[in-house]
């Protein structure tokens, strides 16, 4: 333990963090012994051999029943009609009418937010002006978000869960730049609608990447991740890709010597845990 007394308790802490991370998701995996629940289905013949024979184990802990919850739900608007509306709301969203212009409904809520991962929450009027503020369309005319996935949430039955990956072409003026002519390839994100009882949206989620290495947008979501692609991205870190910081970096090049030391010393495992839950304990 002497090699290690000498790091800061900040250091410290964050070593914890990565571990206790890696060891959470391995008690989480290990919480159920698979168990055969439905015949093995037909192996292709590409599968190798050991993981055909595995074909129909699924985990006996951990599985949500997603059919029983949403039966239990008492939200008056039932999953399919929920999917129907989000579908609505985002072809009002691309039509422009959403907000009621045109003699349109207006889909919002008064009590309507609007949050992405480093934007909002956001109101009604300062949602749509933003997104007015950056004129995709006319920067990307044939941007496609190849909406999928759509699909109710067993856990807030009033949310409806999508998936986009943007596929387009600047071939239009960028806030006052010239088009690029560059190609954009965005990774699937998740989005998501919440209604109230009478259909309106009260919460508009987007820009969630799933996978930060698909794609060119740097990892990045949303018009964040468009800007990037074409060589506009904004002078912010929010607005660039990801870097961690100095010491995060560090940990992490040297986390295979981390975990190897957990795993030859239990009692400097145990006393980095104490370290983390000392400096991270809330009230």
């Amino acid at each position: 333990l002497d090699r290690w007394s000498c790091a800061s308790r900040p250091a410290m802490a964050l070593i914890a963090l990565l571990l206790l991370l890696s060891t959470a998701c391995s008690h989480a995996l290990r919480a159920g012994v698979p168990r055969m629940t439905a015949p093995a289905a037909a192996a292709s013949s590409t599968l190798r051999p050991d993981l055909a024979a595995a074909l129909g184990t699924e985990p006996e802990s951990g599985m949500a029943d997603e059919a029983a919850m949403l039966a239990s739900s008492t939200f008056p608007i039932p999953p399919d009609e929920l999917v129907s509306l989000a579908k609505a709301f985002t072809a009002a969203q691309l039509a422009g009418t959403a907000d009621g212009s045109g003699g349109n409904p207006d889909w919002f809520a008064e009590d309507f937010r609007f949050v992405a991962p480093v934007v909002g929450p956001y109101d009604k009027g300062l949602f749509i002006d933003s997104l007015k503020s950056f004129d995709l369309k006319t920067a990307f005319p044939s941007l496609s978000s190849n909406y999928h996935h759509f699909r109710v949430c067993p856990f807030k039955p009033n949310r409806v869960w999508y998936s986009v990956k943007y596929l387009g072409k600047n071939d239009g003026p960028v806030l006052g730049r010239p088009a690029t002519g560059k190609s954009v390839e965005s990774p699937v994100q998740a989005h998501s609608i919440t209604f109230n009882e009478q259909g309106e949206v009260t919460k508009f989620t987007i820009g969630y990447v799933m996978d930060k290495e698909e794609g060119n947008t740097g990892g990045l979501g949303g018009v964040f991740g468009l800007f990037w692609a074409i060589g506009y991205g904004f002078p912010f870190p929010e607005a660039q890709p990801y870097k961690p910081s100095p010491v995060y970096g560090t940990l992490q090049s040297v986390n295979r010597a981390i975990q190897d030391a957990f795993k030859a010393s239990p009692a400097f495992k145990s006393a980095v845990q104490s370290v983390l839950t000392t400096l991270g304990k809330r009230e």
